[in-house]
């Protein structure tokens, strides 16, 4: 267990992780589980449909069970995720360099983008968000970022009728969103204006890989008056080109990237 985590548990998630470790050292049949890991046979029978459904396991002609391909997405998607961290740390370092932002970069998970890193600029307030933590897609600059690079349909099909509001200025119609969307399409960057948390707003741009696909997204967080109206276009250059900047380190080599100035003296004399 993590340093620092308390000891609370669901035991159907411990037996189903148990099954899954079990799993991943070879194919077994529901008595085979049985009898290694000592569960009744119908929890065992309910915990393999359910993992089945959501093809994180598959049943083989045998009757044996094997991992499926819902856990080589989740390792492919932690791996990526790893990989984008270390290339994108020093750009996002940069972007908030003496300044009273915090940065953060996310990725898609199911329907929620994901923190999957987070800088500090030079502000003296500290935002409580934390790697690991998921935002709304609708109420979030690096859910609209991420949302640019899906169809109108997929976007649809992701959010409910009924769209959370957590303040006045929250998005309440899926058609909202789509405009709110078709802005970081044509802009390259999205923002989000006290949607989620009054007195907070965000810009994010999304980050793509060398197929041309957004695989994350970055943003900006600051109070609103350290963040005025006025800014955003400026500022929103400066998340886009900083996205571009990761996105040519990913391979992408797409789009128009401007250096910064403290990139263009560490290249030196470079071609």
């Amino acid at each position: 267990m993590a340093q620092g985590t308390k000891e609370y548990s669901v035991p159907a998630l411990e037996k189903a992780i148990a099954i899954l470790n079990a799993l991943a050292a070879s194919e077994l049949s529901i008595s085979d589980l049985h009898s290694q890991l000592k569960l009744p046979k119908t929890t065992t029978f309910v915990i393999l449909n359910t993992l089945e459904q959501h093809e994180i396991i598959r049943k083989t002609p045998e009757g044996k069970y094997r991992l499926g391909p819902g856990v080589l997405r989740w390792g492919n998607r932690y791996f990526d995720s790893m990989d984008m961290v270390q290339i994108a740390r020093p750009h996002l370092e940069r972007l908030v360099e003496e300044k009273p932002y915090t940065c953060h970069l996310a990725v898609l998970i199911g329907d929620k983008p994901v923190y999957c890193d987070k800088v500090e600029g030079s502000g003296f307030v500290r935002f409580a968000t934390m790697i690991g933590q998921s935002q709304p897609l609708h109420q979030s600059s690096v859910g609209k970022a991420l949302a640019a690079g899906l169809s109108d349909d997929d976007i649809r099909s992701l959010l409910p009728d009924a769209m959370d509001a957590s303040t006045g200025k929250s998005i309440r119609s899926i058609e909202k969103f789509l405009e709110e969307v078709q802005f970081v399409r044509e802009n390259g960057f999205a923002i989000e204006d006290e949607e989620f948390e009054e007195g907070v707003r965000c810009i994010g741009a999304p980050i793509r890989n060398y197929t041309g696909n957004i695989v994350a997204s970055l943003s900006i967080t600051a109070l609103s008056k350290d963040l005025p109206a006025v800014k955003f276009m400026v500022i929103g250059e400066e998340v886009k080109q900083t996205a571009a900047l990761i996105s040519r380190d990913l391979g992408y080599n797409g789009g128009n990237i401007r250096h910064s100035v403290t990139e263009t003296k560490s290249m030196g004399n470079k071609p």
